[in-house]
């Protein structure tokens, strides 16, 4: 008997590590401070992806995606962070 399978829809980011963010301080001087808001100290730019699985269970999903994007290279582990935002019913 094999176990009901669901649709989840899983938000994965993919941010720089450690490394300089270009993408993020252009933002942060010429929008952000430019405008005013002298209280963000930083802009952290990154990836969103989502991806609809189909699993038995929530964390299920999120190990599938975590492993798809290791496997597949969707980002580089060496200079990038894969962070799940969350998981939801799709």
């Amino acid at each position: 008997m094999s176990e009901a399978q669901g649709r989840y829809l899983v938000h994965v980011i993919i941010i720089l590590k450690g490394s300089r963010d270009p993408e993020g301080e252009t933002i942060h001087r010429d929008l952000v401070i430019a405008s005013g808001f002298n209280s963000i100290n930083r802009v952290i730019s990154g990836k969103y992806l989502g991806f609809v699985v189909e699993s038995s269970s929530e964390s299920e999903a999120i190990k599938y995606v975590e492993d798809l994007c290791t496997r597949a290279r969707i980002y580089n582990p060496t200079v990038h962070k894969l962070l799940v935002l969350g998981v939801e019913g799709a």
